[in-house]
């Protein structure tokens, strides 16, 4: 009778084993890989949600940017100019300009290479003028105060004599070499205007 007992509990014991191996590799990766797979898509009706909001978003920001460009051509913050040539006669002739009116002698101005500076196009030309102290101040603050924002770099500034002699009384306002960068940026064109 024991042997009975045992053969019983032995087969119950298998049996229980094998349908708790059965759950373990069968059942459990499907049940998981059935609520993997519904977090998955859960997640991607959120992101879908968003792009949609983000979608239906565009056309308000794109009207936004596009009267914040045109607010700003209007100002002119930036040099204008259809291609990178225009932008630097521009730009010369805007000193040219603002020397004249200054007091100041143009000697030269030279275009200097175009650099791409985070998505703008950086304009400059190599200036060299004669002024006194008051006509350099006059230049610059006409260059500053214009509504181009416009940058300068390298400023050198000497006289253009470089020894007083001992007999000649000296110069109060002497005339004064002056060399200097000066450059604007460009707005890139945006590609869905061609």
């Amino acid at each position: 009778m024991a042997s009975g007992w045992v053969s019983r509990v032995a087969a119950l014991a298998l049996s229980a084993g094998v349908a708790f191996a059965l759950y373990l590799f069968v059942v459990a990766p499907i049940v998981a890989g059935y609520a993997e797979t519904g977090a998955a898509v859960a997640q991607a009706a959120e992101l879908l949600d968003r792009y949609r909001r983000v979608a239906a978003a565009r056309p308000a920001l794109q009207e936004r940017l596009d009267a914040l460009k045109a607010r700003q051509s209007e100002i002119g913050t930036y040099l204008s100019g259809e291609t990178d040539a225009l932008a630097g006669a521009e730009l010369q002739e805007l000193v040219n300009t603002t020397v004249a009116k200054g007091g100041g002698g143009l000697r030269s101005v030279q275009i200097l290479p175009v650099k791409a500076d985070g998505g703008f196009r950086r304009i400059g030309v190599r200036v060299q003028m004669t002024a006194t102290i008051a006509q350099v101040l006059r230049v610059l603050h006409g260059l500053e105060a214009g509504s181009t924002l416009l940058f300068v770099d390298n400023l050198e500034v000497s006289n253009r004599r470089a020894r007083r002699r001992r007999n000649r009384p000296v110069e109060l306002d002497p005339t004064l070499l002056v060399r200097l960068d000066l450059f604007g940026y460009l707005i890139p064109k945006s590609p869905e205007a061609g």
